[in-house]
């Protein structure tokens, strides 16, 4: 199901893995990059809630600091009261990203930490949806095992 599809970014709902995918095609404004997600929390409010997310930056590298700061000050902590519980996140990088990375790591100022969203960082797609499936599969035998 799609719920945005825009000349920066393509934004759609997988009902059968039960995943939400935003892939950004270009940068974004900050106005653009905040309308973006609110949108996306309005279709998490008014469907199941969901719990597992892929976000492909490999066309546009990392988010500026601007927007990592917005999401972890504003965004996350509204996710949180939405959702109400944890939720999973592959994000993908590009291979020259993820390489910018790990080579000239510097750690960001201090932002609020939340423990309730579990990243994992991937330079594939697949290896992204099949980590978000384990998880799925991981919790339904979880469940399965309770009863």
């Amino acid at each position: 199901m799609v719920i945005s599809d825009s000349s920066y970014a393509f934004v759609h709902y997988s009902k059968s893995a039960n995943v939400l995918c935003i892939s950004w095609k270009l940068n974004p404004g900050i106005e653009q990059f905040r309308n973006l997600y609110w949108q996306v929390l309005q279709f998490v409010k008014s469907n199941p809630k969901i719990c597992f997310y892929s976000t492909d930056t490999s066309c546009i590298g990392p988010l500026d600091a601007e927007q990592e700061a917005w999401l972890s000050r504003e965004y996350y902590p509204q996710v949180s009261k939405i959702i109400g519980q944890d939720i999973y996140a592959a994000v993908i990088f590009s291979e020259g990203h993820f390489k910018a990375l790990v080579n000239n790591y510097i750690a960001s100022p201090l932002l609020p930490v939340h423990d309730f969203i579990h990243f994992n960082y991937f330079t594939d797609k697949g290896e992204a949806m099949d980590w978000l499936m384990f998880i799925q599969k991981g919790q339904d035998l979880a469940i399965l095992a309770k009863s």
